[in-house]
C-alpha cells in the first residue's frame, strides 16, 4: 500500500529577521488565497450563475424610485387584439321580452366579441403512402413503385423536423425532454435515436445557410469573438462564436488555441475583432484587435477588493475605467464635442498607463503585478476604438450570444458524435441570427426544408428577410 505524502514542514529559522520574512511570506500567501476565494462574476471571468447567495451582483444596484409595483397612474394598458379568422362562431341572444313586459328588438351586430384561444388535443396528421408492385407479363420481372422526390423518406414531416430542431436549438431541451414532449403533448412516440437522426437531417440542410453567414461575417467592419467549454463524450472541447449586432456564427472545435481562432476569423482578419485578453487571439495585429474593457474592469475590481497596496492602486484604476465609460457614453449621446472627447481621452490614457506602471512594480501580489504588466504590453489594443469609429468598448455582444449555448449545455450536457456537434453549431447560428434580426427561426427552417425537399431555390438569410417583409 503506497504511503501518504506527508505535508512539508514549516521552514526553520535561526533569528528574528528570518522569522519576520517567513511570516510575511505566509501572510502574502494567505491574502492571495483569500482573494481567490472571493472571486465572483464581478471581479473575474466567472459566469453570474456561479455566484453564491451572498455574492454581490455584477450590475450596479438600482436606486429606489419610491413608486409602487405594477402599472403606474396614466399607464396605457395593453390587451390582446381579436383574431381576424376564427374556426367557430357561437352567437347568444337575450330573451324576446323585457322584465317590464315589452318586446325586445334584437340588433344584427354583437355588442361584444369574446374569443377563447385553445390548442387541439391531438395536433398532428398522418399521411400514408402506399407503394404497389406489379409483374411483367413478358419477362415476369417485378416492378415496384417508388416514393416521389417531394415526400420525406423518414417518418417525420418538415413541420415536425423543424419543431424538434427548435426545441433543442432555441429552447435548450435535451433529446430526452423532446421525447417526453412529443409523447405528452402530441401522443407521438419516437425513440431518442430517431430524434437524434432527425436533428442530423436538419443539420445537413442547414449547411448553405451556415456557410453564407460565416462568409458574411468576415466582411463585417467590427466583430466580437468569444469561446466556452463544450463536451463531447468525456473530452473537453470548445464552442467558438463570432458575432455582430445582427449576425452570429458558432463553431465547435477540439482546440482553444490560435488554430481554432484562425479557422473562424481567418489567418489575417481585416476587420476589427473585439475580444477578451485570451492569448489565443494574440496572432491578430494590434491595430485590428480591441480588448474588452468590461473584462479589464473585472480584473481591476479584484485588485481593488484585495489588500494593502493592491487595494490602493486597484481603486484608482477602477475609477479611471469608470471615467472612460462615462466619457464614451457622453460622446455617443453627443453631449461631448469631438475635440473635448479626444483631449480628455488622451489625458485619461496617460494617467491610465502611469498608474499601471506603478501597480506593476508596487502591488504585493505577483499575480496582480503580472496582470498590470500584460495590460502595459497590450496597451495599443485597449485604445483601438479611438482610431476606428463604431468600435465598442466591451465584448458584451459575444457574451450575450454565447449565453444561449451555455444554457443548452447545462440542461443537456454534451454530445456523443461529430453529427451532434455540427447540429449544435448550425442550429445555434440560425436561431441567434434570427433573434438579433427579429425573425422567426421556425419559419426560416421550414422554408429551408421545403426548398430542399422540392428542389427549389434555397432561401438564404437575405432571401428569407425579403420574403418576411
Amino acid at each position: 500500500m503506497p504511503r501518504k505524502k506527508q505535508p512539508s514542514k514549516p521552514p526553520e529559522v535561526d533569528n528574528l529577521d528570518d522569522a519576520k520574512c517567513v511570516i510575511q511570506a505566509l501572510w502574502d500567501r494567505l491574502n492571495d488565497l483569500e482573494d481567490r476565494l472571493k472571486q465572483n462574476s464581478r471581479n473575474s471571468s466567472r459566469p453570474p450563475s456561479s455566484n453564491g447567495p451572498g455574492a454581490s451582483s455584477s450590475a450596479p444596484a438600482k436606486k429606489p424610485t419610491g413608486r409602487k409595483r405594477g402599472a403606474q397612474s396614466g399607464h396605457k394598458g395593453s390587451k390582446r387584439m381579436l383574431a381576424d379568422s376564427v374556426d367557430e362562431t357561437l352567437s347568444y341572444y337575450p330573451g324576446d321580452t323585457c322584465v317590464c313586459g315589452g318586446a325586445i328588438a334584437i340588433s344584427d351586430s354583437p355588442y361584444r366579441r369574446h374569443q377563447v384561444f385553445d390548442i387541439p388535443s391531438q395536433a398532428f396528421s398522418v399521411v400514408e403512402h402506399q407503394l404497389h408492385q406489379g409483374q411483367c407479363g413478358q419477362c415476369s420481372k417485378t416492378v415496384r413503385a417508388t416514393l416521389p422526390d417531394n415526400v420525406n423518406q423518414g417518418q417525420m414531416g418538415n413541420n415536425l423536423l423543424a419543431y424538434v430542431a427548435m426545441q433543442s436549438g432555441q429552447f435548450h431541451q435535451s433529446i430526452s425532454k423532446i421525447q417526453q414532449q412529443l409523447e405528452q403533448n402530441f401522443g407521438l412516440s419516437f425513440s431518442r435515436g430517431a430524434i437524434s437522426e432527425a436533428q442530423g437531417r436538419v443539420s445537413s440542410v442547414l449547411t448553405p445557410a451556415y456557410q453564407d453567414i460565416k462568409e458574411t461575417m468576415r466582411t463585417e467592419a467590427v466583430v466580437h469573438c468569444d469561446e466556452t467549454r463544450h463536451q463531447r463524450d468525456n473530452e473537453n472541447r470548445w464552442m467558438w462564436q463570432v458575432c455582430t449586432a445582427e449576425l452570429s456564427c458558432f463553431m465547435t472545435h477540439f482546440s482553444r488555441g490560435a488554430w481554432a481562432a484562425k479557422k473562424l476569423l481567418g489567418d489575417n482578419p481585416e476587420n476589427i475583432v473585439v475580444t477578451d485578453q485570451y492569448a489565443g487571439y494574440h496572432y491578430i495585429d494590434a491595430d485590428h484587435r480591441q480588448l474588452c474593457w468590461a473584462h479589464i474592469l473585472r480584473n481591476m475590481n479584484a485588485l481593488a477588493e484585495s489588500w494593502g497596496t493592491n487595494k490602493t492602486y486597484g481603486t484608482t484604476l477602477v475609477r479611471l475605467i469608470r471615467i472612460l465609460f462615462r466619457l464614451q457614453h457622453r460622446h455617443e449621446r453627443n453631449a461631448l464635442s469631438e475635440k473635448r472627447y479626444r483631449g480628455r481621452m488622451e489625458k485619461l490614457r496617460i494617467a491610465w498607463r502611469e498608474q499601471l506602471e506603478l501597480a506593476s512594480r508596487r502591488c504585493v501580489t505577483p499575480r496582480y503585478q503580472n496582470r498590470c504588466k500584460l495590460l502595459l504590453k497590450h496597451d495599443d489594443m485597449c485604445w483601438v476604438f479611438l482610431s476606428h469609429d463604431g468600435v465598442p468598448l466591451t465584448n458584451n455582444e459575444a457574451e450575450r450570444s454565447l449565453r444561449s449555448y451555455v444554457l443548452w449545455r447545462k440542461g443537456s450536457y454534451g454530445v456523443c458524435s461529430h453529427r451532434g456537434e455540427l447540429f449544435r453549431q448550425r442550429i445555434l447560428t440560425i436561431v441567434e441570427t434570427c433573434r438579433k434580426q427579429k425573425l422567426n427561426p421556425l419559419n426560416w427552417l421550414r422554408a429551408i426544408l421545403e426548398a430542399t425537399l422540392n428542389k427549389t431555390s434555397y432561401p438564404l438569410l437575405d432571401d428569407f428577410k425579403a420574403a418576411s417583409q
